[in-house]
């Protein structure tokens, strides 16, 4: 409040000294001279030693503790900085065809472990805007030690959602919503980035928050195939990232 008064005893008393001193008259101002300066930047691509630490994919401003334990990105101006694995938990026997859903990914931010939704996590800083995509192949049928297949058994990938840090004004990449794995290896697209597109950091988070990332990855095994009790199947997942879009 004492600044508010200031301010307005200071105008009366200028415009009452101005008024005695004949300043009314107020002549326009005359230019003497102009200069033109310069202002430049140059910007180049990200180092390919750099990588870029994954972030909380229900708020990608929070990047995830340092500590974290998570598996290292692939690096470089164009990169794979996170995906997370799939882990469909210990089930009973069925002669059902069952369907089970994915445990949601587990991710440390603020000192402690959060459950959030599986999703895969993409920088683009090399500074051309060409775009990019993302493909994902499964490698063989989930199997046992003995190398016994769960045939019939089928990955699917569904409720995708791109999201990146507030305030950039990026066009968002085209995200697959439904993608069901072939253990045969053939390649899906997960993410695609026509020119102009994508650039930063993008998160396909599969499902927009915990409720719809519940059931978003799914194992849907046939009633008909044989599974082994005390069995651990398993298979692998290979994530591409390609410098062209499709």
């Amino acid at each position: 409040m004492t600044f508010k008064k200031f301010a307005v005893v200071g105008l009366v008393t200028v415009s009452a000294v101005a008024a005695t001193l004949g300043f009314g008259n107020h002549a326009s101002a005359a230019e003497v001279g102009s200069l033109t300066t310069d202002s430049k930047v140059k910007f180049t691509k990200q180092a390919e030693d750099t990588v870029i630490p994954p972030v909380n994919p229900i708020d990608p401003d929070q990047p995830l503790d340092p500590d974290a334990e998570v598996t290292p990105g692939t690096g470089g101006p164009l990169s794979i900085g996170y995906v997370s694995e799939f882990d469909f938990g210990t089930q009973e026997i069925s002669g059902e065809t069952k369907t089970y859903n994915a445990k949601l990914d587990k991710v440390k931010v603020g000192g402690e472990y959060v459950e959030v939704p599986n999703n895969v996590q993409v920088s683009d800083n090399r500074g051309n805007n060409a775009g990019w995509s993302l493909t994902v192949a499964q490698n063989g049928q989930l199997k046992d030690g003995s190398a016994r297949n769960l045939e019939g058994a089928e990955i699917a990938i569904t409720k995708g959602t791109a999201v990146t840090k507030t305030g950039t004004g990026v066009t968002a990449p085209t995200v697959n919503q439904q993608i069901k794995l072939n253990p045969n290896g053939t390649a899906a697209t997960v993410m695609n980035a026509t020119a102009n597109q994508g650039m930063g950091q993008w998160v396909d988070k599969f499902g927009a928050d915990n409720t719809a990332a519940a059931d978003a990855v799914t194992l849907t095994v046939p009633g008909k195939s044989a599974k082994y009790a005390d069995s651990d199947y398993a298979t692998t997942l290979t994530w591409t990232l390609s410098d062209t879009p499709q």
